[in-house]
C-alpha cells in the first residue's frame, strides 16, 4: 500500500511516525478518522503488529463501527480479532472477565440512565417522599458528578456543604449503590471506575492486559476524563506505544 498516495504529507508524517508516543493535533476536518484509520493498518501491514494487540478507542460506537469496516476494507486478510471500541466498551470487555477479582458475577447487568432514575424513586419512596420529589433529581445529579470524581459513598465525608441537602443525596447513594450490588448490575460510570480499580489493586491483572497489548490510539483525545486517562495509564506498558489524536480547541472539559 503507498501511503505517501494515499495521504497529505502530515498525515503521512503522523501515520508512519516510529515516536513511541505521539500527539496529533489536527482541527475539525483535516482527517483525524483517516490518520487513526491509516495508523491502525500501517501498524498491520508494514510493522507486522497482531491486529489483537492493538486498541483503539473511540467516543461513540457509530465511528468505532465506520473505523473497523475502514481498516478491514484496507486490509481484507485480517483474520484475528481487531479492537477499536468506546471507553466504556473497552471495559466491559475488561469487566466480563476479570470483575469476579471483586466478588460480582461476570454476567452483571448494565443499568441505564431510566433503571438508576427508577431506583433512586423507589429509595426517595420507601423513604417517605414523593417518586418526583427534588431530592430524586438532586440525588441523581450527585451521584453522577461523585462517580465522575472517582468517588464511591465510603470515600465520601461531608464538610463545608456545597450541595443542597448533601446528607440525604449521601444516604440514597449508600443505599443505591447496595441495591444495585445486590441485583448484580453496574451503571455506566461504574464501568469505569470498576475497571480503574481492579487495574490498580490487582497487579498480576494490570500485567496480563499490558502484555496484550502493543499500542494504544485514542481519537478525540482531548474529551478523555481523568478517570479515563488513568485506565490508558494502568494499561500501557513501558514498551507500549500511544498515539493520541485531537484538537484542544474542541474540549468539553475546559473552559
Amino acid at each position: 500500500m503507498d501511503y505517501k498516495k494515499l495521504l497529505n504529507e502530515k498525515q503521512y508524517q503522523a501515520v508512519t511516525t516510529a515516536a513511541q508516543h505521539a500527539r496529533v493535533i489536527a482541527g475539525a476536518g483535516s482527517g483525524k478518522t483517516r490518520v487513526l484509520t491509516y495508523r491502525i493498518s500501517y501498524l498491520i501491514n508494514e510493522l507486522g503488529v497482531d491486529p489483537w494487540r492493538i486498541l483503539a478507542i473511540t467516543f461513540t460506537n457509530k465511528v468505532a463501527k465506520e473505523m473497523k469496516d475502514r481498516i478491514i476494507k484496507l486490509n481484507p486478510d485480517i483474520t484475528s480479532k481487531l479492537y477499536i471500541q468506546t471507553y466504556h466498551s473497552f471495559c466491559v470487555r475488561f469487566l466480563r472477565s476479570e470483575i469476579h477479582n471483586l466478588g460480582y458475577v461476570t454476567n452483571f447487568t448494565i443499568l441505564d440512565e431510566d433503571d438508576k432514575e427508577k431506583i433512586i424513586k423507589d429509595i426517595a419512596a420507601d423513604n417517605g417522599k414523593k417518586r418526583n420529589d427534588k431530592i430524586v433529581k438532586l440525588t441523581l445529579g450527585y451521584i453522577a458528578l461523585k462517580k465522575c470524581s472517582g468517588f464511591y459513598p465510603e470515600d465520601i465525608e461531608i464538610g463545608f456543604r456545597k450541595y443542597e441537602d448533601e446528607e440525604t443525596c449521601l444516604s440514597y447513594y449508600a443505599e443505591y449503590e447496595k441495591r444495585i450490588r445486590s441485583m448484580h448490575m453496574l451503571d455506566f460510570d461504574d464501568l469505569l471506575l470498576k475497571t480503574k480499580y481492579i487495574l490498580e489493586s490487582f497487579p498480576e491483572v494490570r500485567e496480563k492486559w499490558q502484555k496484550r497489548i502493543e499500542h494504544i490510539l485514542i481519537d478525540e483525545f482531548q474529551d478523555t476524563n481523568d478517570v479515563q486517562f488513568q485506565i490508558v495509564k494502568l494499561l500501557k506498558s513501558p514498551t507500549c506505544s500511544l498515539f493520541v489524536v485531537g484538537d484542544p480547541d474542541q474540549t468539553i472539559y475546559t473552559w
